[in-house]
């Protein structure tokens, strides 16, 4: 064996390369928060792993992103649990490669000599942060399109090449096909390259240098010495000469560390899957845009900057906040490290953390525009089963789907529950010649496929529909000329409301609206009452 080490040592140099990396002695006092580089690449190897396990079925256009994220995670073998681990992965790489910035910046371990470290680092946050938003547009539902149209017109409000910008991201004046294939093309090819170059030049820097020693206090005699970079060096090699080997003891804790996070990471997968919401749907004005938590911020900030000032805090602010970051090494460059010396920059990095903390929450808690109602049950069940039949291999629905059988946008105005229900039961029966298949369904699946058959385009309603109106709503509001108008007009509320929304609203409209002045009515008018009124409301007033 030793034969063999010393042949591949000739060629290889493998045994200097064991000393410059495994061997190498690392400063005393380095604790466990100097495991968040590592934890970090440990992420990102997991996003790698991962991603490429997702990219074996995903397919990068409109008509098949979403079909294929749906396929991966109801067909695939353990295929949700990947895509959940993606997803959690990337919230830890963002947690991680942030707090390793913190650590970095409140130790004073960007100043001399590592100066270009700090900076290839900072560039690495910038890249976790592009990854994550050139993602969200991938699987191509309602989220995914939302946010990225924000993210869209944000890019926009840049002046002067702000709208060169936006069109050079979405391909065209609109997202569609093109977006999706840049966005995918930029996170799966382009940002891993970058990526995996600046951390490769990272550890060649953190190597070369070596683990920045925790700061110490100085005093004024060694704050003022003209030659404290000498003396730096000096007590460097001291305390490094106190330390440990990387390896096994650094190592190790490396280890424990990355383990724990590994563990964690499957934990929450497990506990909480990667939700999918329903395909992508341009023409949904109802639909409320919120970004992932780490854009939180900016997404709150432009509230206090409305209208011409969006430019202020998508761009000028942004731009002071990472010219500060590239800055840093520049502008402090003085023998202290400890961050008690250095209260103006210390002071700055702790205002700096709450500012993005309280714009966090409160975007977090902000209300929605459009407030969320919640789902029948038996409609969620139904939306399921639509799912698992594959339906749209047939019918379309938003656009989306096959043309073998009807559009079903508008099937439940066209179509009551009993007819429905015999056609689940027996389709060559009740529609002689059709070719969908009897999928012999138990009543409870019939039930459900029937009621989430019957929300799609709102419902029908019955001939008492127009007199609850005029009995109930029409002495505040007007609706197709009927009506006073003390509250708001209802004759277009079909364009901006689904039924559901405008049931619950009836119902108690507190509930969505604090501020609401006008009384609910689920003492006055039966559940049954109620929807019909909402869908007479919904249809006439689409």
């Amino acid at each position: 064996m030793k034969k063999i080490l010393d042949w591949l040592d000739e060629r290889t140099g493998w045994r200097k390369v064991k000393e410059v990396i495994l061997d190498r002695h690392i400063p005393q006092g380095v604790n466990w928060w100097y495991t968040l580089g590592s934890i970090t690449m440990f992420l990102f190897v997991v996003q790698v792993v991962t991603g490429i396990l997702l990219a074996m079925h995903y397919s990068p256009s409109p008509d098949h992103a979403y079909d294929s994220v749906r396929y991966l995670g109801e067909e695939v073998p353990m295929g949700q649990w990947i895509r959940a681990i993606h997803k959690w992965g990337a919230t830890g790489m963002v947690v991680a490669v942030t707090l390793h910035l913190l650590r970095v910046f409140f130790m004073g371990a960007y100043k001399y000599p590592r100066e270009v470290t700090w900076l290839s680092g900072v560039a690495l946050f910038c890249i976790v942060i592009g990854f994550g938003f050139t993602g969200y547009l991938l699987p191509w539902d309602q989220k995914a399109y939302w946010a990225t149209t924000v993210g869209a017109h944000m890019t926009e409000q840049v002046p002067l090449i702000g709208p060169i910008l936006a069109k050079i991201m979405k391909g065209s004046m609109d997202l569609g096909a093109i977006t999706l294939s840049r966005f995918y093309a930029i996170h799966v090819l382009v940002f891993p390259a970058i990526a995996i170059l600046l951390m490769g030049f990272h550890l060649f820097l953190v190597i070369w240098h070596g683990i920045s020693a925790p700061p110490e206090k100085l005093n004024a005699q060694e704050a003022a010495a003209p030659d404290w970079k000498s003396r730096f060096k000096e007590r460097y090699a001291q305390l490094k000469a106190r330390g440990l080997s990387f390896f096994p003891y650094i190592i190790f804790k490396d280890i424990v560390a990355v383990t724990l996070v590994f563990l964690v990471l499957s934990l929450i997968a497990y506990l909480k899957p990667a939700e999918l919401e329903d395909v992508a749907n341009p023409t949904d004005s109802t639909y409320n845009p919120r970004p992932e938590w780490y854009f939180l911020s900016v997404f709150q900030l432009l509230k206090y900057f409305p209208g011409s000032l969006e430019a202020f805090a998508i761009v000028l602010l942004p731009l002071i906040a990472f010219g500060l970051l590239f800055g840093l090494p520049f502008l402090d460059r003085g023998p202290k490290r400890h961050p008690l010396q250095r209260p103006l920059w210390t002071g700055a990095g702790i205002l700096a953390m709450i500012g993005l903390v309280v714009l966090t929450v409160l975007g977090a808690q902000s209300p929605l525009t459009n407030p969320m109602v919640k789902k029948d049950p038996l409609i969620v069940e139904g939306k399921k089963l639509f799912d698992s039949f594959h339906c749209l291999y047939c019918h379309s629905l938003k656009g989306q789907g096959g043309s073998v059988g009807p559009a079903l946008d508008n099937v439940g105005m066209r179509r009551n529950r009993e007819w429905l229900a015999a056609h689940f039961r027996d389709p060559k029966k009740m529609t002689p010649g059709t070719k969908m298949p009897n999928f012999k369904m138990m009543d409870s699946e019939v039930e459900a496929l029937v009621a989430y058959m019957s929300s799609l385009g709102g419902g029908t309603f019955t001939a008492e529909a127009p007199r609850l109106f005029e009995d109930n709503c029409a002495s505040c509001h007007k609706f197709q000329g009927v009506g006073e108008e003390i509250g708001p007009d209802l004759s277009h509320i079909g364009q901006g409301r689904d039924a559901d929304f405008i049931a619950a609203y009836i119902k108690d409209p507190v509930q969505l609206n604090k501020d609401a002045a006008m009384q609910g009515f689920a003492d006055q008018l039966t559940a049954n009452q109620i929807q019909d009124l909402a869908n007479y409301l919904y249809q006439q007033g689409k």
